[in-house]
């Protein structure tokens, strides 16, 4: 992205005081098209472009279709009625009908987007959380309340070509696990890593897991939130 672009998209911040009462995340895009003109390059510096068109599966969260939900642009929430999260690129994308009656379909920048929600689920920004890391995309947070929180990185990877599937296949979902505890940033990966996270109630929450949970790498978004209520319970 030229400095030019950058520079745009940092203007563009104060545009969500200007909206007001305009609510829809589309009002936001047309805002910014009549002030700088109808180019989706001031948006993220390019339109919304998914690779790998020819690879089996997709690379979304949870699914292809776009589904409503809300962005926050600088700490003002923005309806949008479609919307999807690219998890190989880590894109968020919004398709929108200009005024003229011409669709696109544009990246939303980071720059711009504090979190997002996708029907019920809350994304944040992944330098919001880490700290400085250099991993770009969005943490689903699964769990929040009070000086605990848990989020998750999801990456949709691309299997290599094979004589069956000759462009790969979008097929292994990896996940990596942070705990935030008492202003400490923890990285999970196992079960014990999670553990370690409460040496004090460590007998507990564990004999709690064996009773409730599956593999770790089995445990749904459910179990998920009644572990970590447990967990806050023994604090």
């Amino acid at each position: 992205m030229n400095h030019c672009v950058l520079l745009l998209l940092l203007s563009a911040l104060p545009l969500t005081v200007m909206l007001g009462q305009r609510a829809a995340l589309s009002d936001f895009v047309d805002c910014v098209e009549i002030q700088y003109g109808p180019d989706d390059l001031l948006i993220n510096g390019r339109p919304y472009r998914p690779g790998h068109l020819r690879a089996e599966g997709h690379p979304y969260f949870q699914s292809e279709e776009w589904h409503p939900g809300t962005v926050y642009l600088n700490g003002q929430p923005y309806p949008g009625q479609q919307l999807k999260y690219n998890l190989h690129q880590h894109q968020l994308a919004i398709k929108y009908e200009r005024p003229n009656g011409t669709r696109q379909k544009v990246v939303l920048s980071e720059l711009l987007v504090d979190s997002f929600h996708l029907r019920e689920h809350l994304f944040v920004k992944g330098g919001l959380i880490l700290d400085g890391e250099e991993e770009g995309g969005y943490l689903e947070k699964l769990f929040a309340k009070d000086e605990l929180a848990f989020y998750r990185f999801q990456k949709k990877v691309l299997s290599s070509p094979s004589n069956s599937k000759p462009h790969g296949e979008f097929r292994d979902l990896k996940a990596v696990f942070y705990l935030s505890k008492d202003g400490q940033l923890h990285e999970i990966t196992k079960k014990r890593h999670f553990l370690a996270c409460f040496p004090a109630h460590k007998q507990p929450i564990k004999n709690y897991m064996k009773q409730h949970t599956r593999r770790w790498k089995k445990i749904t978004d459910a179990q998920f939130a009644q572990l970590l209520n447990f967990c806050h319970a023994q604090l």
